[in-house]
């Protein structure tokens, strides 16, 4: 079904190929598993198999991508899309539409199917990915895992033969992860369809899939069939330098103080029900819930981007309803869930330096710091390229550096290992541990149970929009809903086909 034979690319501007002497074959009703350390050439690699690489995304392409005998070159995006259907990194970049069924219901509009089909195809859809509460929604009041789950749906009202998922769960918490994989999984099993994915989650989809394919510098160094040994880089565990470190924030005072916070959405969304909370100085809270539960809306009210509708958040002596942003830029650093919203210059050296620019560092000093937060984040060698050719990953650790070069007192990272391997996630966490031990404010909101229970001091569980759990991690008499307990004590057991991280 689809056959890679020789396969280079190499990004316009880049010196080195992002793929290099790529063959493969993926079998009809394949499930095939694109893994490796980011930036190695998965997404580069899904990009070729619906055409967008050579016909939109421009560089120098050799060897064929054939997909049902028929080469990609000779094929049109949209003849492609019949066959081949592609779910982003970043759902933003295939929603289109104002709502949710508006969205799902584009692409087959644009078949040219009757109405009564293209309004069958979006309910399944809206089914399959378990948004049908949903359906009237503006995209944009949407959690990030909420407008994946959008993006796949309009994939699926498109019918392809071949589903390629670039990371579908990266944004979602565990059970949506579960619901979408089990979706997925429902798709390749029942329905026959061909699926390749990229995914670090490797526990959750080893079961499902047929092989997995280990890429390294721009090629696939390996192979392999669940049960068989696995790459050092894919085991993970986290391990805090200095431990849980609650006692360190008791002593200090009060950085961040929320009280009775409550916020609604233009649309009539009330997502903020009531929220009581502080942080202490030089505490790393880890803020954890499901999708939709309020987190990041509770995040952007900490720096001034969102005000309450009732209620006050004082950061420090500033009452963000009296501050402008960018008066609370100094105190408060803000990292976005999708780094795509905060990225703006043509190059990876200038994204990191405007904001030192503005904060009136010296040239000499400037040059110094933006060196030393690329280095940290591993993007050491990647001054001059244009963060539109990084991947997710790469770009996420971008927004990553331009945040700590500002060396705010407060820093909020909405999810700041998004689209990581293991490798870089332990990178990313060294680096945050060494700026919360200088005494800064952490608030770190993430779905990485393992690596909320790790890191932080204390943790603080939303649903609904009210916190319903506010505990140090070292107070085991409180009790955690199940889904958001520490997995570190966990066994892996099968739930519906999808694997499930179950604490004893």
């Amino acid at each position: 079904m689809i056959t890679l034979e020789n396969l280079e690319f190499t990004y316009f501007g880049a010196e080195e190929p992002s793929l290099k002497n790529i063959n493969l074959s993926v079998k009809e009703g394949e499930f095939v598993v694109l893994a490796g350390p980011s930036g190695c050439g998965k997404s580069t690699l899904c990009l070729c198999l619906n055409g967008i690489i050579p016909h939109l995304l421009k560089g120098r392409m050799e060897g064929r991508v054939l997909v049902n005998g028929r080469d990609t070159r000779d094929l049109t995006i949209p003849e492609l899309s019949r066959d081949v259907g592609l779910v982003f990194q970043n759902p933003d970049n295939q929603i289109f539409a104002l709502t949710v069924d508006e969205d799902i219901a584009f692409g087959p509009e644009n078949l040219g199917l009757p109405r009564p089909a293209m309004e069958e195809r979006v309910v399944k859809a809206l089914s399959e990915t378990r948004m049908e509460p949903f359906r009237k929604k503006f995209v944009y009041n949407l959690s990030g895992g909420q407008k994946q789950r959008t993006a796949i749906a309009g994939i699926l009202a498109m019918n392809p033969g071949v589903l390629v998922f670039d990371e579908p769960t990266a944004d979602l918490d565990p059970r949506g992860t579960s619901e979408v994989l089990e979706t997925i999984r429902r798709l390749n099993r029942d329905e026959g369809r061909t699926v390749v994915i990229v995914e670090h989650k490797i526990r959750q989809v080893l079961p499902l899939c047929d092989r997995i394919l280990w890429m390294e510098g721009g090629r696939i160094v390996s192979e392999h069939e669940p049960g068989d040994p696995l790459p050092p880089l894919l085991a993970r565990g986290y391990t805090r330098g200095d431990g849980p470190a609650d006692r360190r924030a008791a002593a200090g005072q009060t950085a961040i103080r929320i009280q009775d916070v409550s916020f609604s959405y233009q649309d009539g969304t009330e997502v903020l029900k009531g929220v009581d909370l502080t942080v202490g100085e030089g505490e790393l809270l880890a803020i954890i819930g499901e999708n939709g539960s309020g987190k990041s809306t509770l995040a952007m009210h900490l720096n001034g981007l969102l005000k309450p509708k009732r209620g006050n958040v004082v950061i420090w002596d500033k009452n963000t309803r009296d501050t402008k942003p960018g008066q609370m830029a100094s105190l408060v650093g803000y990292l976005f869930q999708n780094p795509d919203h905060q990225i703006f210059s043509e190059s990876v050296y200038n994204e990191v330096a405007i904001g030192l620019k503005h904060a009136g560092l010296s040239t000499k000093n400037r040059d110094r710091v933006v060196h030393e937060a690329l280095k940290a984040v591993d993007l050491g060698g990647y001054a001059d390229r244009d963060p539109n050719t990084l991947s997710r990953g790469e770009r996420q650790r971008l927004a990553v550096a331009t945040v700590l070069a500002l060396n705010p007192r407060v820093i909020v990272f909405d999810e700041p290992t998004t689209g990581q391997d293991a490798a870089h996630i332990l990178d990313i966490m060294r680096y945050i541990e060494d700026i919360n031990r200088q005494g800064r404010t952490v608030v770190m909101i993430t779905h990485d149970m393992d690596l909320a229970w790790s890191y932080a001091d204390r943790i603080v569980v939303m649903a609904g929009g009210r916190v319903i759990h506010d505990a140090p991690v070292s107070d085991t008499s409180v009790s955690v809903p199940e889904i958001f307990r520490c997995p570190s004590k966990s066994q892996s057991i099968s739930v519906n086909g999808v694997l499930e991280e179950v604490v004893q």
